[in-house]
């Protein structure tokens, strides 16, 4: 073969080569950004926060009502060297009494905020903060909610499904043989220590259960006949007085 051929043929087989090689980039570039895309269109146009309590308070060290925040100051040493320094106020997390809707709210305020809040109220400083009272955390203070805590002291809360019935008739035994043999008595939640357990106990379990954080008074007991001195502060005025 002549030596133009072979290097025409070479030239031509290195530029299909190039063709080849472009065309495949694009192809897969296409392709792998089609996918990306369709992932990513699925993913960022889908709200996550649904449902979801969202935090009505800026984070860091800011009074959620004034917006008060760190200042920069300076501080000297014995030499008069000066350097930077912060200065934040004094952030605390609070209960504070909201009166139209009978509850603590839980707020991060600032202690100067405390009384600008008796001097213009709650509600107002609230709304020109933009802040919803009621999906704060909140503690509820209407008396039929205190009625009921002081009725039910001591009880664990249980499920309403749980105290209508409703998972006894779900999970009910159909064996006539079982139920008429069956012993077990409805099981109940107690609190011992701090901490809730379920269970079926017991007379003397629940007798251990009740008795728990109750310490009887410590009453000094005296035999029959036996004198004790006053030695009260009356007894002493008196015996001064006559």
């Amino acid at each position: 073969m002549a030596p133009g051929r072979s290097i025409a043929a070479s030239i031509a087989l290195n530029a299909l080569l190039v063709g080849a090689m472009i065309y495949m980039t694009f192809a897969h570039n296409g392709a792998s950004s089609g996918n990306l895309g369709a992932v990513m269109g699925g993913t960022m146009t889908r709200d996550v926060s649904v449902n979801a309590r969202k935090n009505q308070f800026q984070s860091g060290r800011r009074c959620g009502l004034t917006g008060k925040t760190g200042q920069t100051a300076y501080k000297y040493c014995f030499s008069h060297k000066r350097a930077t320094k912060r200065q934040f106020p004094n952030i605390q997390q609070k209960y504070i009494y909201w009166p139209d809707g009978q509850r603590m709210v839980k707020l991060k305020v600032s202690t100067a905020a405390l009384k600008t809040i008796e001097k213009r109220g709650l509600e107002a400083m609230a709304k020109e903060a933009g802040i919803d009272l009621n999906k704060l955390p909140f503690k509820d203070m209407r008396p039929e909610r205190t009625e009921y805590v002081k009725k039910h002291s001591g009880e664990v809360p249980m499920s309403k499904k749980w105290v209508s019935g409703y998972w006894r008739k779900v999970n009910k035994m159909k064996n006539p043989e079982k139920i008429a043999a069956s012993k077990k008595s409805q099981r109940v939640g107690k609190y011992y220590h701090g901490k809730i357990f379920f269970g079926r106990f017991t007379e003397a379990q629940l007798e251990q259960l009740n008795d728990v954080g109750f310490e009887e008074p410590q009453v000094e007991e005296y035999e029959d006949g036996l004198e004790v001195e006053d030695t009260s502060v009356d007894a002493a005025g008196a015996e001064t007085s006559a």
